[in-house]
């Protein structure tokens, strides 16, 4: 099998694709998938949720992610990425062969187990939420599917060791855009101007202090990579731009902390004469990992490791435990580039470590 799985990803790896344009992969899955003994349904253009109906009265299902990144490749591979500019550089090539996988066990085992199996080929995970997609068609109700897992592979963890920890495990998140708008002048007039450089300075700072001091728990995070300001030396900058993230675990949290920015804006607007805008664009729910699944899969499956802490990073599967308890993994790709690198790449041996996590949660849940 690990061959197999090791030229499923090579093939995917070639013809990387954007979120909701996955059109060559959806057609690749679905070459292999008519030849197994399920029923296809397309989602949404590119989207595949494929059902193996094994005559029993329970259902799971598994999920994978299709999509690439706008990223142009640097890994010498021998099979490379085809399209300049895009690239599978965050494992999902690596996730669509696990799951391929498993549809060639369910569908050699399927009248030895105990359960129906819906398998779902997810677009668009990197950006415009593609679970939603699938979470609206319905499907998963349909085949009132009881549970549903998932996994990443994540550089940094021992190479083919899964990992995963009841409740918080990746985090949601908000983007945030801060414009100040001041007043312009020469320096040599600053009196008349309002500097929005040396208010968004001293802004930042105290959001930071802000969040450091917080009396109350949760894991949370907010940081600013970016300011933007001004255009030469001898002028007072008129505008401010800052953009950075908020992530958390917590919607009440979040809130909170989106609350206390704008208290110190306000303080700020009537301090320095200033106006500032807040704009979020907000991302994806958290994925919370079900506390009883993941007791129930733990006690069956002692290799699975446990993660110590969650991570701050965003995935859209959160959005399925609306619709059934949920659990996610990470893969351990060991020492590798990061992800969304244009170096990333993995030993594709982990490939068979991922499928054999899935055979165990699907004959042992």
């Amino acid at each position: 099998m690990l061959e197999l799985l090791k030229q499923y990803r090579t093939d995917l790896h070639q013809i990387p694709e954007l979120g909701f344009e996955e059109y060559k992969t959806k057609a690749y899955i679905k070459t292999i998938a008519r030849k197994l003994n399920c029923i296809i349904h397309e989602v949404a253009d590119t989207g595949l949720v494929l059902y193996f109906d094994n005559g029993k009265s329970k259902t799971i299902a598994f999920r994978a992610d299709m999509d690439a990144l706008p990223i142009t490749e640097d890994t010498d591979l021998p099979f490379t990425s085809k399209y300049v500019g895009k690239m599978h550089a965050c494992g999902h090539d690596g996730h669509m062969a696990i799951l391929l996988g498993l549809a060639h066990y369910i569908h050699e085992h399927g009248s030895t187990l105990d359960k129906n199996v819906v398998l779902v080929f997810q677009p668009s995970e990197e950006r415009d939420a593609g679970a939603t997609v699938i979470v609206e068609s319905g499907l998963l109700e349909q085949y009132d599917v009881k549970a549903i897992f998932g996994l990443h592979l994540w550089p940094g963890l021992p190479q083919g060791k899964s990992y995963s920890r009841a409740g918080e495990f990746m985090a949601m998140g908000s983007e945030i855009t801060i414009t100040i708008h001041g007043k312009s002048a020469h320096v040599a007039d600053s009196a008349k101007a309002i500097d929005s450089l040396y208010i968004g300075c001293k802004f930042l700072c105290d959001l930071y202090y802000m969040e450091s001091t917080l009396e109350t728990d949760g894991y949370r995070l907010l940081k600013f990579g970016e300011l933007h300001v001004g255009t030469v030396r001898n002028v007072i900058a008129d505008n401010a731009v800052l953009s950075g993230t908020l992530r958390s675990f917590d919607p009440e949290l979040h809130q909170n902390l989106k609350k206390q920015i704008q208290t110190i804006a306000n303080r700020y607007e009537e301090q320095y004469h200033c106006e500032i805008e807040i704009h979020y664009n907000d991302g994806y729910d958290a994925v919370i990992n079900n506390s009883e699944l993941y007791d129930n899969i733990v006690a069956k499956i002692p290799t699975i490791n446990q993660l110590p802490n969650p991570v701050m990073q965003s995935e859209d599967f959160g959005l399925y435990r609306k619709i059934c308890p949920s659990l996610f993994f990470f893969l351990g790709a060991g020492d590798t580039a990061p992800l969304h690198n244009e170096k990333f790449d993995f030993d594709m041996n982990i490939l068979q470590d991922g499928l054999n996590l899935f055979i165990d949660v699907l004959v042992k849940y």
